[in-house]
């Protein structure tokens, strides 16, 4: 009768221990799926140089090739630290940031500027993902 109830019991704790599984690969499936759905919709805040006090806000996937680098936007100012910078349509960004269409007929694409404290923890976390270490602290 002990021998059965083994063979029971290491049934049983072998289909708790695939339903455990299983109920993993669906959360991360689940949870990652919502995570890249929201991604594309969250706001990014955006500035044309990193001094500029006009912040303008994108969607994440109207951003395009973030990266790290030293020369602005618009101006061409040289930053004094590696910044965060990317690439948006300037008809896609909502608020004021330091861009008039009046070198010609847009929209154009911009290089804007990102900031961590203008951003939530994630969407920050994603960006240097994407672009690589924090680089400010490096010397360039």
């Amino acid at each position: 009768m002990s021998k059965i109830i083994q063979v029971v019991f290491k049934l049983l704790w072998g289909a708790l221990r695939l339903a455990i599984w299983l109920l993993a690969v669906v959360f991360r499936l689940t949870f990652g799926l919502v995570w890249r759905q929201t991604l594309g919709r969250s706001t990014v805040y955006v500035r044309r140089d990193w001094n500029d006090r006009g912040v303008g806000r994108v969607r994440w996937s109207q951003l395009r090739d973030p990266r790290w680098d030293t020369v602005s936007g618009g101006a061409q100012i040289e930053n004094p630290l590696p910044l965060l910078h990317g690439y948006v349509w300037c008809n896609k960004v909502r608020g004021k940031i330091g861009h008039s269409c009046a070198h010609g007929p847009g929209p154009h694409n911009i290089k804007v500027c990102m900031l961590r404290e203008d951003n939530s923890r994630l969407i920050w976390q994603r960006l240097l993902e994407l672009a690589g270490p924090d680089r400010r602290l490096d010397g360039g």
